[in-house]
Protein backbone atom coordinates (compact mmCIF):
# COMPACT_ATOMS: atom_id res chain seq x y z
CA UNK A 1 0.00 0.00 0.00
CA UNK A 2 1.39 3.66 -0.80
CA UNK A 3 1.22 5.63 1.20
CA UNK A 4 1.54 3.15 4.09
CA UNK A 5 -0.86 4.30 6.21
CA UNK A 6 -3.69 5.99 4.19
CA UNK A 7 -3.57 9.36 4.82
CA UNK A 8 -5.17 10.82 7.62
CA UNK A 9 -6.27 13.96 5.69
CA UNK A 10 -8.36 11.28 3.54
CA UNK A 11 -12.38 12.19 4.22
CA UNK A 12 -13.76 9.63 1.84
CA UNK A 13 -15.13 6.44 4.27
CA UNK A 14 -15.29 4.50 1.05
CA UNK A 15 -11.86 5.22 -0.04
CA UNK A 16 -10.81 4.13 3.41
CA UNK A 17 -12.84 1.30 3.29
CA UNK A 18 -11.60 -0.24 -0.15
CA UNK A 19 -7.66 0.64 1.09
CA UNK A 20 -8.11 -1.58 4.17
CA UNK A 21 -9.91 -4.35 1.56
CA UNK A 22 -7.01 -4.17 -0.95
CA UNK A 23 -4.46 -4.56 2.11
CA UNK A 24 -5.62 -8.13 2.69
CA UNK A 25 -5.21 -9.08 -1.15
CA UNK A 26 -2.94 -11.38 -1.10
CA UNK A 27 -2.40 -13.19 -4.52
CA UNK A 28 -1.88 -12.02 -7.84
CA UNK A 29 -1.62 -7.88 -6.94
CA UNK A 30 1.91 -6.47 -5.88
CA UNK A 31 1.04 -2.74 -4.80
CA UNK A 32 -1.81 -0.36 -4.31
CA UNK A 33 -1.35 3.34 -4.74
CA UNK A 34 -3.57 5.76 -2.90
CA UNK A 35 -4.99 9.21 -4.32
CA UNK A 36 -2.56 9.43 -7.43
CA UNK A 37 -2.00 13.19 -8.97
CA UNK A 38 -2.28 13.80 -12.79
CA UNK A 39 -0.94 17.06 -13.95
CA UNK A 40 -2.65 17.07 -17.07
CA UNK A 41 -6.58 15.99 -17.93
CA UNK A 42 -8.92 15.93 -21.24
CA UNK A 43 -10.57 19.17 -20.09
CA UNK A 44 -9.62 19.58 -16.47
CA UNK A 45 -6.00 22.04 -15.31
CA UNK A 46 -5.58 18.62 -13.20
CA UNK A 47 -7.03 15.40 -11.72
CA UNK A 48 -6.67 12.77 -9.24
CA UNK A 49 -6.99 8.83 -9.28
CA UNK A 50 -8.54 6.90 -6.43
CA UNK A 51 -6.79 3.82 -6.43
CA UNK A 52 -4.33 2.23 -9.12
CA UNK A 53 -3.72 -1.54 -8.39
CA UNK A 54 -0.58 -2.63 -10.35
CA UNK A 55 -0.05 -6.33 -10.36
CA UNK A 56 1.14 -9.41 -12.46
CA UNK A 57 -1.93 -8.86 -14.78
CA UNK A 58 -1.87 -5.15 -15.63
CA UNK A 59 -2.31 -1.86 -14.52
CA UNK A 60 -6.13 -0.66 -13.73
CA UNK A 61 -7.49 2.85 -12.32
CA UNK A 62 -10.14 2.57 -10.10
CA UNK A 63 -12.81 5.10 -9.40
CA UNK A 64 -14.60 5.00 -6.30
CA UNK A 65 -18.19 6.64 -5.40
CA UNK A 66 -19.17 5.63 -1.93
CA UNK A 67 -22.92 6.28 -0.80
CA UNK A 68 -26.15 6.61 -3.32
CA UNK A 69 -25.22 6.92 -6.75
CA UNK A 70 -27.64 7.50 -9.05
CA UNK A 71 -28.77 8.71 -12.96
CA UNK A 72 -31.88 10.63 -14.41
CA UNK A 73 -31.84 12.03 -17.70
CA UNK A 74 -28.25 11.65 -17.90
CA UNK A 75 -27.23 13.55 -15.31
CA UNK A 76 -25.56 11.65 -12.19
CA UNK A 77 -25.75 12.06 -8.93
CA UNK A 78 -23.63 11.24 -5.49
CA UNK A 79 -24.95 11.03 -1.93
CA UNK A 80 -22.79 10.97 0.83
CA UNK A 81 -23.97 10.08 4.15
CA UNK A 82 -24.18 12.85 5.69
CA UNK A 83 -26.57 13.77 2.75
CA UNK A 84 -24.38 16.20 0.82
CA UNK A 85 -25.24 16.10 -2.79
CA UNK A 86 -23.19 16.33 -5.76
CA UNK A 87 -24.41 16.64 -9.56
CA UNK A 88 -22.50 15.63 -12.88
CA UNK A 89 -22.92 14.96 -16.30
CA UNK A 90 -20.01 12.99 -16.72
CA UNK A 91 -20.75 9.61 -15.61
CA UNK A 92 -17.93 7.83 -13.28
CA UNK A 93 -16.98 5.44 -16.35
CA UNK A 94 -16.08 8.49 -18.45
CA UNK A 95 -14.53 10.14 -15.47
CA UNK A 96 -12.08 7.11 -14.83
CA UNK A 97 -11.47 6.12 -18.91
CA UNK A 98 -10.15 9.68 -19.30
CA UNK A 99 -7.60 8.95 -15.84
CA UNK A 100 -6.83 5.90 -17.73
CA UNK A 101 -5.73 7.47 -20.74
CA UNK A 102 -3.48 10.35 -19.36
CA UNK A 103 -1.95 7.89 -17.10
CA UNK A 104 -0.95 5.48 -20.00
CA UNK A 105 0.55 8.67 -21.72
CA UNK A 106 2.15 9.60 -18.88
CA UNK A 107 3.74 5.98 -18.51
CA UNK A 108 4.47 5.99 -22.24
CA UNK A 109 6.34 9.03 -21.76
CA UNK A 110 8.67 8.18 -18.53
CA UNK A 111 9.36 4.82 -19.29
CA UNK A 112 8.75 4.54 -23.78
CA UNK A 113 6.02 3.17 -25.89
CA UNK A 114 8.14 -0.13 -26.78
CA UNK A 115 8.35 -0.72 -22.80
CA UNK A 116 4.69 -0.14 -22.11
CA UNK A 117 2.92 -1.34 -25.74
CA UNK A 118 1.77 -4.80 -24.76
CA UNK A 119 1.56 -3.83 -20.72
CA UNK A 120 -2.40 -4.10 -19.58
CA UNK A 121 -4.01 -1.27 -18.73
CA UNK A 122 -7.66 -0.63 -17.73
CA UNK A 123 -9.96 1.08 -15.27
CA UNK A 124 -13.12 0.45 -12.87
CA UNK A 125 -15.65 1.91 -10.85
CA UNK A 126 -16.39 0.40 -7.66
CA UNK A 127 -19.61 1.25 -5.66
CA UNK A 128 -19.25 0.05 -2.31
CA UNK A 129 -22.55 1.28 -0.44
CA UNK A 130 -24.13 0.09 -3.89
CA UNK A 131 -26.10 -2.86 -5.44
CA UNK A 132 -26.18 -2.23 -9.07
CA UNK A 133 -26.33 -5.51 -10.14
CA UNK A 134 -29.42 -4.51 -12.15
CA UNK A 135 -28.50 -1.93 -13.87
CA UNK A 136 -27.19 -2.37 -16.94
CA UNK A 137 -25.99 0.17 -19.92
CA UNK A 138 -23.97 0.58 -23.00
CA UNK A 139 -21.90 2.64 -21.43
CA UNK A 140 -19.97 0.41 -19.20
CA UNK A 141 -19.24 -3.10 -19.23
CA UNK A 142 -20.68 -5.63 -16.46
CA UNK A 143 -16.88 -6.26 -15.83
CA UNK A 144 -15.89 -2.98 -14.93
CA UNK A 145 -18.07 -2.43 -12.66
CA UNK A 146 -17.54 -3.72 -8.67
CA UNK A 147 -20.66 -2.61 -6.70
CA UNK A 148 -21.68 -4.08 -3.02
CA UNK A 149 -22.82 -7.09 -4.13
CA UNK A 150 -19.90 -8.04 -5.41
CA UNK A 151 -17.32 -6.81 -2.55
CA UNK A 152 -19.78 -8.63 0.38
CA UNK A 153 -18.99 -12.16 -1.05
CA UNK A 154 -16.20 -14.76 -0.12
CA UNK A 155 -12.86 -12.81 -1.77
CA UNK A 156 -15.20 -10.87 -3.55
CA UNK A 157 -12.94 -8.05 -4.40
CA UNK A 158 -9.91 -10.70 -5.42
CA UNK A 159 -12.54 -11.88 -7.92
CA UNK A 160 -13.62 -8.89 -9.28
CA UNK A 161 -10.43 -7.48 -10.14
CA UNK A 162 -9.56 -10.86 -11.54
CA UNK A 163 -12.31 -10.27 -13.69
CA UNK A 164 -11.69 -6.96 -14.43
CA UNK A 165 -8.20 -7.86 -15.51
CA UNK A 166 -9.38 -10.49 -17.60
CA UNK A 167 -11.73 -8.45 -19.28
CA UNK A 168 -8.86 -5.84 -20.32
CA UNK A 169 -6.33 -8.08 -21.17
CA UNK A 170 -8.69 -9.78 -23.51
CA UNK A 171 -9.19 -6.41 -25.34
CA UNK A 172 -7.93 -5.94 -28.88
CA UNK A 173 -3.98 -4.36 -29.02
CA UNK A 174 -2.25 -7.20 -27.52
CA UNK A 175 -1.79 -5.80 -23.78
CA UNK A 176 -1.81 -9.24 -22.88
CA UNK A 177 1.51 -9.24 -21.09
CA UNK A 178 2.62 -10.75 -17.91
CA UNK A 179 4.22 -8.70 -15.59
CA UNK A 180 7.45 -9.84 -13.69
CA UNK A 181 8.52 -8.31 -10.68
CA UNK A 182 11.03 -6.00 -11.97
CA UNK A 183 8.59 -4.22 -14.67
CA UNK A 184 6.26 -4.10 -11.72
CA UNK A 185 9.07 -2.20 -10.23
CA UNK A 186 9.68 0.24 -12.85
CA UNK A 187 5.91 0.75 -13.23
CA UNK A 188 5.64 1.96 -9.61
CA UNK A 189 8.67 3.55 -9.47
CA UNK A 190 7.16 5.79 -12.53
CA UNK A 191 4.06 5.94 -10.58
CA UNK A 192 4.90 7.38 -7.47
CA UNK A 193 9.15 7.68 -7.48
CA UNK A 194 11.11 6.56 -4.09
CA UNK A 195 13.88 9.06 -3.92
CA UNK A 196 17.30 8.59 -1.89
CA UNK A 197 17.59 11.72 -0.47
CA UNK A 198 17.25 12.23 3.01
CA UNK A 199 14.48 13.85 4.11
CA UNK A 200 14.94 16.67 7.11
CA UNK A 201 14.21 16.02 10.43
CA UNK A 202 11.97 18.66 10.91
CA UNK A 203 9.83 16.72 8.00
CA UNK A 204 10.68 12.96 9.58
CA UNK A 205 8.80 15.14 12.70
CA UNK A 206 5.77 16.27 10.09
CA UNK A 207 5.36 12.86 8.93
CA UNK A 208 5.22 10.96 12.20
CA UNK A 209 2.95 13.85 13.63
CA UNK A 210 0.09 13.08 10.89
CA UNK A 211 0.06 9.20 11.68
CA UNK A 212 -0.31 9.69 15.00
CA UNK A 213 -2.90 11.90 15.08
CA UNK A 214 -4.85 9.16 12.51
CA UNK A 215 -4.76 7.00 15.60
CA UNK A 216 -5.86 8.98 18.36
CA UNK A 217 -9.29 8.92 17.20
CA UNK A 218 -9.55 5.36 18.00
CA UNK A 219 -9.32 5.98 20.99
CA UNK A 220 -12.44 7.03 21.49
CA UNK A 221 -14.31 3.74 21.26
CA UNK A 222 -13.56 3.25 24.57
CA UNK A 223 -15.61 6.09 25.69
CA UNK A 224 -18.97 4.18 24.12
CA UNK A 225 -19.04 2.41 27.38
CA UNK A 226 -19.76 5.96 29.10
CA UNK A 227 -23.89 6.67 29.45
CA UNK A 228 -24.66 2.90 30.01
CA UNK A 229 -22.05 2.45 32.86
CA UNK A 230 -21.86 4.40 36.32
CA UNK A 231 -18.08 3.06 36.85
CA UNK A 232 -15.40 2.33 34.43
CA UNK A 233 -12.24 1.24 34.95
CA UNK A 234 -9.64 1.74 32.02
CA UNK A 235 -6.23 0.02 31.90
CA UNK A 236 -4.05 1.15 29.31
CA UNK A 237 -0.21 1.90 28.73
CA UNK A 238 1.59 4.93 28.30
CA UNK A 239 0.94 6.51 25.10
CA UNK A 240 -2.44 4.91 24.78
CA UNK A 241 -4.56 8.36 25.63
CA UNK A 242 -5.86 8.22 28.98
CA UNK A 243 -5.40 11.69 29.91
CA UNK A 244 -6.93 12.89 26.62
CA UNK A 245 -9.98 10.10 27.37
CA UNK A 246 -9.95 11.43 30.47
CA UNK A 247 -10.77 14.74 30.10
CA UNK A 248 -13.03 14.14 27.08
CA UNK A 249 -15.19 12.04 29.73
CA UNK A 250 -15.56 14.85 32.19
CA UNK A 251 -16.76 17.14 29.22
CA UNK A 252 -19.74 14.64 28.29
CA UNK A 253 -20.30 14.01 32.38
CA UNK A 254 -20.54 18.00 32.49
CA UNK A 255 -22.74 18.20 29.04
CA UNK A 256 -25.12 15.74 30.84
CA UNK A 257 -25.48 18.51 33.96
CA UNK A 258 -23.83 16.24 36.42
CA UNK A 259 -21.02 18.19 38.85
CA UNK A 260 -17.91 16.77 37.72
CA UNK A 261 -14.59 16.17 39.83
CA UNK A 262 -11.39 15.48 37.79
CA UNK A 263 -8.51 14.49 40.08
CA UNK A 264 -4.75 13.13 39.97
CA UNK A 265 -1.78 13.62 42.26
CA UNK A 266 0.69 15.35 40.04
CA UNK A 267 -0.22 19.30 40.65
CA UNK A 268 1.20 20.15 37.02
CA UNK A 269 -0.96 17.56 35.37
CA UNK A 270 -4.39 18.95 37.23
CA UNK A 271 -3.49 22.33 35.92
CA UNK A 272 -2.57 21.61 32.55
CA UNK A 273 -6.11 19.57 32.49
CA UNK A 274 -7.72 22.57 34.33
CA UNK A 275 -7.02 24.62 30.97
CA UNK A 276 -8.06 22.29 28.56
CA UNK A 277 -11.14 23.52 26.42
CA UNK A 278 -14.56 22.58 27.09
CA UNK A 279 -13.77 22.13 30.85
CA UNK A 280 -14.80 25.61 32.56
CA UNK A 281 -17.42 23.66 34.70
CA UNK A 282 -15.50 20.82 35.62
CA UNK A 283 -13.90 21.00 39.09
CA UNK A 284 -10.24 20.04 38.53
CA UNK A 285 -8.08 19.60 41.23
CA UNK A 286 -5.07 17.98 42.70
CA UNK A 287 -5.43 14.99 45.23
CA UNK A 288 -3.37 16.85 48.00
CA UNK A 289 -6.07 19.69 47.49
CA UNK A 290 -9.13 18.03 48.51
CA UNK A 291 -11.35 18.38 49.99
CA UNK A 292 -9.71 22.09 50.92
CA UNK A 293 -10.38 23.43 47.98
CA UNK A 294 -13.66 21.87 46.50
CA UNK A 295 -16.47 20.22 48.43
CA UNK A 296 -18.65 17.50 47.64
CA UNK A 297 -20.86 15.92 46.77
CA UNK A 298 -20.31 15.18 43.09
CA UNK A 299 -22.54 13.59 40.35
CA UNK A 300 -18.97 12.01 38.59
CA UNK A 301 -15.64 11.79 39.65
CA UNK A 302 -13.12 10.93 36.96
CA UNK A 303 -9.44 9.75 38.32
CA UNK A 304 -6.31 10.12 35.90
CA UNK A 305 -3.10 7.81 36.99
CA UNK A 306 -5.45 5.77 39.19
CA UNK A 307 -3.09 4.16 40.11
CA UNK A 308 -1.15 6.34 42.24
CA UNK A 309 -4.42 6.76 44.66
CA UNK A 310 -5.63 3.32 44.84
CA UNK A 311 -5.05 2.48 48.03
CA UNK A 312 -7.85 2.90 51.33
CA UNK A 313 -6.74 6.04 52.47
CA UNK A 314 -7.06 8.00 48.90
CA UNK A 315 -10.24 5.96 47.89
CA UNK A 316 -11.60 6.95 51.52
CA UNK A 317 -11.43 10.17 50.37
CA UNK A 318 -12.65 10.66 47.11
CA UNK A 319 -15.96 8.20 48.62
CA UNK A 320 -16.68 10.70 50.77
CA UNK A 321 -16.97 12.99 47.91
CA UNK A 322 -18.94 11.14 46.00
CA UNK A 323 -22.47 11.07 45.76
CA UNK A 324 -23.79 7.57 46.16
CA UNK A 325 -20.00 6.57 47.21
CA UNK A 326 -17.76 3.95 45.48
CA UNK A 327 -20.13 1.13 45.63
CA UNK A 328 -23.50 2.75 44.28
CA UNK A 329 -22.03 6.44 42.75
CA UNK A 330 -20.44 7.11 39.00
CA UNK A 331 -16.58 7.29 38.83
CA UNK A 332 -14.64 6.53 36.04
CA UNK A 333 -10.75 5.40 36.43
CA UNK A 334 -7.83 5.62 34.31
CA UNK A 335 -4.90 3.71 35.13
CA UNK A 336 -1.41 1.76 34.28
CA UNK A 337 -1.46 -1.00 37.34
CA UNK A 338 1.70 -2.83 35.79
CA UNK A 339 4.04 -0.31 35.06
CA UNK A 340 3.76 2.67 36.05
CA UNK A 341 2.66 2.25 39.78
CA UNK A 342 4.88 2.61 42.44
CA UNK A 343 6.88 5.49 40.99
CA UNK A 344 4.68 7.83 43.32
CA UNK A 345 1.47 7.83 45.14
CA UNK A 346 0.57 3.80 46.08
CA UNK A 347 -1.29 0.99 44.22
CA UNK A 348 -2.56 -1.56 47.21
CA UNK A 349 -3.72 -5.04 45.13
CA UNK A 350 -6.07 -5.32 48.28
CA UNK A 351 -7.66 -1.78 46.94
CA UNK A 352 -7.80 -2.52 43.52
CA UNK A 353 -10.09 -5.80 44.47
CA UNK A 354 -12.33 -3.64 46.15
CA UNK A 355 -12.65 -1.39 43.72
CA UNK A 356 -13.54 -4.53 41.25
CA UNK A 357 -16.37 -5.66 44.08
CA UNK A 358 -17.88 -2.65 42.64
CA UNK A 359 -18.39 -4.59 39.43
CA UNK A 360 -17.03 -1.64 37.17
CA UNK A 361 -16.94 -2.04 33.38
CA UNK A 362 -13.43 -2.73 32.63
CA UNK A 363 -11.87 -1.33 29.14
CA UNK A 364 -8.27 -2.13 27.75
CA UNK A 365 -6.64 0.31 25.91
CA UNK A 366 -4.06 -1.20 23.21
CA UNK A 367 -3.68 0.92 21.00
CA UNK A 368 -0.15 3.52 21.28
CA UNK A 369 -1.64 7.13 19.92
CA UNK A 370 1.34 8.59 21.09
CA UNK A 371 4.69 6.69 20.08
CA UNK A 372 6.40 6.44 17.05
CA UNK A 373 7.38 2.90 16.06
CA UNK A 374 11.24 3.53 17.15
CA UNK A 375 10.16 4.57 20.54
CA UNK A 376 7.94 1.66 20.83
CA UNK A 377 10.13 -1.01 19.72
CA UNK A 378 13.05 0.45 22.24
CA UNK A 379 10.88 1.15 25.23
CA UNK A 380 9.74 -2.36 24.68
CA UNK A 381 13.65 -3.70 24.86
CA UNK A 382 14.64 -1.77 27.30
CA UNK A 383 12.23 -2.32 29.66
CA UNK A 384 10.13 -5.43 28.89
CA UNK A 385 6.98 -3.20 28.69
CA UNK A 386 4.14 -3.87 26.27
CA UNK A 387 3.40 -0.04 25.41
CA UNK A 388 0.28 -1.27 23.05
CA UNK A 389 -0.24 -3.78 20.45
CA UNK A 390 -0.19 -1.15 17.51
CA UNK A 391 2.16 2.03 17.59
CA UNK A 392 1.72 5.18 14.69
CA UNK A 393 4.09 6.39 12.68
CA UNK A 394 7.89 6.24 11.75
CA UNK A 395 10.41 8.48 13.14
CA UNK A 396 13.94 9.12 14.09
CA UNK A 397 16.25 6.21 15.44
CA UNK A 398 16.01 5.65 19.47
CA UNK A 399 19.90 7.29 20.41
CA UNK A 400 21.71 5.90 23.45
CA UNK A 401 24.67 7.15 24.12
CA UNK A 402 27.01 5.17 26.88
CA UNK A 403 29.37 7.46 28.68
CA UNK A 404 30.16 7.26 32.50
CA UNK A 405 32.20 10.50 32.79
CA UNK A 406 29.06 13.17 33.43
CA UNK A 407 30.73 16.19 32.30
CA UNK A 408 31.14 14.31 28.63
CA UNK A 409 27.25 13.36 29.37
CA UNK A 410 26.80 17.03 29.68
CA UNK A 411 28.66 17.76 26.63
CA UNK A 412 26.86 15.16 24.48
CA UNK A 413 23.50 16.62 25.27
CA UNK A 414 24.69 19.98 24.26
CA UNK A 415 25.71 18.16 21.05
CA UNK A 416 21.70 16.89 20.91
CA UNK A 417 20.76 19.82 20.96
CA UNK A 418 22.74 21.67 18.52
CA UNK A 419 21.47 19.53 16.23
CA UNK A 420 18.26 19.16 16.71
CA UNK A 421 18.32 23.20 16.49
CA UNK A 422 19.97 23.12 13.10
CA UNK A 423 17.13 21.09 12.00
CA UNK A 424 15.00 23.71 12.92
CA UNK A 425 13.26 22.20 16.01
CA UNK A 426 11.76 24.71 18.37
CA UNK A 427 13.03 24.87 21.86
CA UNK A 428 10.05 24.97 22.91
CA UNK A 429 8.94 21.20 21.70
CA UNK A 430 12.13 19.86 24.05
CA UNK A 431 12.18 18.54 27.26
CA UNK A 432 14.91 17.70 29.58
CA UNK A 433 13.81 14.49 31.68
CA UNK A 434 15.32 13.06 34.79
CA UNK A 435 14.35 11.25 38.26
CA UNK A 436 16.97 14.30 39.54
CA UNK A 437 16.04 17.99 40.50
CA UNK A 438 17.78 19.81 37.88
CA UNK A 439 20.53 20.83 40.12
CA UNK A 440 21.24 17.70 40.76
CA UNK A 441 21.22 15.91 37.03
CA UNK A 442 23.21 15.59 34.25
CA UNK A 443 21.90 18.67 32.72
CA UNK A 444 22.98 21.04 35.14
CA UNK A 445 26.53 20.75 33.37
CA UNK A 446 25.12 21.57 30.03
CA UNK A 447 27.45 24.70 28.70
CA UNK A 448 26.20 28.00 29.82
CA UNK A 449 24.63 28.67 26.40
CA UNK A 450 22.33 26.02 27.01
CA UNK A 451 21.96 26.12 30.63
CA UNK A 452 20.84 29.77 30.60
CA UNK A 453 17.86 28.74 28.17
CA UNK A 454 16.01 26.01 30.57
CA UNK A 455 13.00 26.42 32.37
CA UNK A 456 11.99 24.03 35.47
CA UNK A 457 8.50 22.92 34.31
CA UNK A 458 5.67 24.65 35.60
CA UNK A 459 2.11 25.03 34.39
CA UNK A 460 2.94 28.43 33.45
CA UNK A 461 5.64 27.14 31.11
CA UNK A 462 3.59 24.32 29.81
CA UNK A 463 0.69 26.30 28.93
CA UNK A 464 2.53 29.51 27.47
CA UNK A 465 6.18 28.04 26.79
CA UNK A 466 8.78 30.89 26.47
CA UNK A 467 10.20 31.25 23.09
CA UNK A 468 13.34 29.85 22.84
CA UNK A 469 13.64 28.09 26.45
CA UNK A 470 13.56 23.96 26.82
CA UNK A 471 11.90 22.94 29.65
CA UNK A 472 13.34 20.78 32.61
CA UNK A 473 10.96 18.22 34.70
CA UNK A 474 11.77 15.32 36.66
CA UNK A 475 10.31 11.92 35.34
CA UNK A 476 7.63 11.78 38.09
CA UNK A 477 6.37 15.28 37.45
CA UNK A 478 5.96 14.45 34.03
CA UNK A 479 4.04 11.79 34.16
CA UNK A 480 0.91 12.07 32.02
CA UNK A 481 2.44 14.65 29.87
CA UNK A 482 4.29 14.14 26.59
CA UNK A 483 6.90 16.39 24.37
CA UNK A 484 7.75 16.41 21.22
CA UNK A 485 11.27 15.34 21.35
CA UNK A 486 12.54 14.45 25.20
CA UNK A 487 16.30 14.06 26.22
CA UNK A 488 16.47 11.62 29.37
CA UNK A 489 19.46 11.12 31.72
CA UNK A 490 20.35 10.20 35.43
CA UNK A 491 18.37 6.65 34.69
CA UNK A 492 21.13 4.59 35.44
CA UNK A 493 21.75 6.13 39.17
CA UNK A 494 23.49 3.23 41.63
CA UNK A 495 21.26 4.17 44.73
CA UNK A 496 17.88 3.13 42.58
CA UNK A 497 16.74 -0.66 42.80
CA UNK A 498 15.95 -2.01 39.91
CA UNK A 499 12.35 -1.56 39.63
CA UNK A 500 12.70 1.65 40.21
CA UNK A 501 14.84 2.03 37.26
CA UNK A 502 12.67 0.39 34.96
CA UNK A 503 9.59 2.84 36.12
CA UNK A 504 11.81 5.74 35.53
CA UNK A 505 13.00 4.33 31.94
CA UNK A 506 9.49 3.37 30.84
CA UNK A 507 7.77 6.62 32.17
CA UNK A 508 10.26 8.82 31.05
CA UNK A 509 10.99 6.86 27.24
CA UNK A 510 7.43 7.34 26.84
CA UNK A 511 7.17 10.95 27.43
CA UNK A 512 8.62 11.57 23.67
CA UNK A 513 6.27 11.82 21.11
CA UNK A 514 9.16 11.32 17.97
CA UNK A 515 12.05 12.33 19.05
CA UNK A 516 14.33 10.03 22.15
CA UNK A 517 17.75 10.48 22.96
CA UNK A 518 18.79 8.88 26.45
CA UNK A 519 21.89 9.00 28.02
CA UNK A 520 23.82 6.82 30.62
CA UNK A 521 26.83 5.49 32.38
CA UNK A 522 25.79 1.59 31.74
CA UNK A 523 25.68 -0.03 28.33
CA UNK A 524 23.13 -2.43 30.18
CA UNK A 525 20.77 0.42 29.70
CA UNK A 526 21.08 1.22 25.84
CA UNK A 527 19.92 -2.54 25.65
CA UNK A 528 17.99 -3.83 28.90
CA UNK A 529 17.88 -4.06 32.29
Amino acid sequence: MVPEPISPSTQSAAETSLYRRLKLLDTGWSVALHSLNLPEHSWKRVSEIDFVVVGSRGVYVLEVKGGFVGCTNGIWTYRDRSGAERRRRESPFAQVNDAMFVLQRRLDEILGHDVMRRVPIGYGVVAPDCDLSSQVSVEWAEETLIDRRQLDRPDGLQRSLGRLAAYWRAKPGRRDATLDAPMIDKIVQALRPTFDTVPTLRQIVTDAEADLVALTTNQYRALDTYGRNPRILVEGGAGTGKTMLAAELCRRAAADGRRVLFTCRSQVVAGFVRHQPGLESVEVVALANLPDVVAGPFDAIVVDEAQDIINFPDLSRLEALLSGGLGDGFWYMFLDSNNQRGLVGSCDDEALAYLRSMRPTEVVLRDNCRNTRQIVSSTHRVTGADTGVSSAGDGPEVTTVVEPDPTRQAAAAALELDRLEENGIPGTEITLLSPLPLQESVFSGLPARWRRRVDVLDLRGLRRPTRGRIAFARVEDFKGLESRFVLLGDVDMAHMAVTERVRNLYVGMTRARVGLWIVTGERSVGSEV
